[in-house]
């Protein structure tokens, strides 16, 4: 948490120069201080929830702003308050559970993972986003009957719902209330030039920077053994198998969370439309992913001068859902929301999608 949120490469503007780089070391430490009493208080409280964030919140190296992936990173004191929350939790606290699935593995703490995934399943019956993790599971310890029952439940269920954006705001609550020093203004304006923001850096951008690696840190599914399942090796999937995978993939293409999971949901919907308003729907619905998806590329360049990054970006973001914020996002930035009319991507499997015909390669 040092230096959480300071840009790292030699070219930045606060690496780059000394004084700017020392004034961002004393801000961190100064902050880093505060974070900790908090966390310390928040983890005095002693409800499984509390412990949780703490020690989510508490990395005990000193590094650069990065995605925490192993307990070297969060140390001894962030597994201690993992395991208390863990050992403290007794299924009555769904987020409590969801987030442990991630945070055990990372930090180290030892936990049952199949009675959480048991837990949750009964908690949250017909969410297909839990009852996936639970086949995938299944699938990396080769039980194939638990994956099988898992599949099933999955296909039939009735919707996906990933609690990242619970646990996002749940951290960025807690981390907005630690005191933080004032941002010196030249050290705020190069942060924020850093970070393209399109303004100055505030205290608040230096927590959301925190929670938005912690974010980060949340294992999506790989969603391979899906894909996997789905995928015909001769021929075509049986009618079953391919009923069973539609259903799988409209729920993953249903939730707009994230987007990763419209962008793997959507395309295997135009594929196995049935009738021709089917597929002219869900073609639609791809082609306007498609425009967001694509438009991030102009939203990400550094050259782009006008582009602008609001204060309450992460807000949005953990409240409505990454697709809905991003074509926020574009028309702030001057971005139509909507794709024009006959506009078709440069992704050459989504035009194909969309036409209904191979697209000519160029040289």
């Amino acid at each position: 948490m040092a230096q959480e949120g300071a840009p790292t490469e030699v070219s930045s503007r606060v690496e780059s120069d000394p004084r700017l780089a020392a004034t961002s070391k004393a801000w961190h430490a100064a902050w880093r201080t505060n974070v900790e009493a908090h966390l310390r208080a928040v983890a005095a409280r002693g409800v499984p929830r509390d412990l949780l964030v703490a020690g989510w919140l508490w990395p005990d190296e000193e590094r650069a702003e990065r995605i925490p992936t192993d307990a070297a990173f969060f140390g001894p004191q962030a597994r201690a308050w993992i395991q208390a929350a863990y050992d403290g939790s007794r299924g009555d606290d769904v987020l409590v559970d969801w987030a442990l699935l991630n945070a055990c593995p990372v930090t180290g703490a030892d936990c049952d993972r199949i009675m959480l995934l048991r837990r949750l399943m009964v908690a949250d019956p017909g969410n297909a986003e839990i009852l996936l993790t639970a086949y995938q599971d299944a699938i990396g310890r080769n039980d194939t009957v638990a994956a099988e029952r898992y599949w099933q439940a999955a296909s039939a269920g009735t919707r996906y719902h990933s609690r990242i954006n619970e646990l996002g705001t749940l951290m960025m609550s807690e981390l907005r209330r630690v005191p933080a020093p004032v941002l010196d203004p030249t050290l705020a304006a190069a942060i924020g030039e850093d970070a393209h923001l399109g303004r100055d850096a505030t205290p608040r951008d230096m927590a959301d920077f925190v929670v938005m690696a912690r974010i980060a840190a949340i294992a999506v599914p790989t969603l391979v053994p899906i894909r996997d399942r789905c995928t015909a090796q001769v021929g075509s999937l049986p009618s079953a198998a391919r009923s069973a995978c539609r259903r799988v993939y409209t729920l993953l293409a249903d939730d707009e969370t994230i987007l990763i999971s419209q962008m793997l949901g959507l395309p295997r919907l135009v594929e196995w439309a049935d009738t021709d308003a089917e597929r002219a729907a869900a073609r639609e619905r791809l082609r306007r992913f498609a425009w967001v998806y694509e438009s991030l590329r102009r939203l990400s360049d550094p050259s782009v001068p006008e582009q602008k990054m609001p204060e309450d970006y992460i807000d949005h973001l953990f409240r409505e859902g990454e697709f809905a914020t991003l074509r926020r996002l574009m028309q702030i930035n001057g971005i139509a929301a909507e794709p024009p009319s006959g506009w078709l991507p440069a992704h050459q499997g989504w035009r194909e999608l969309l036409t209904g015909a191979p697209i000519p390669a160029t040289h």
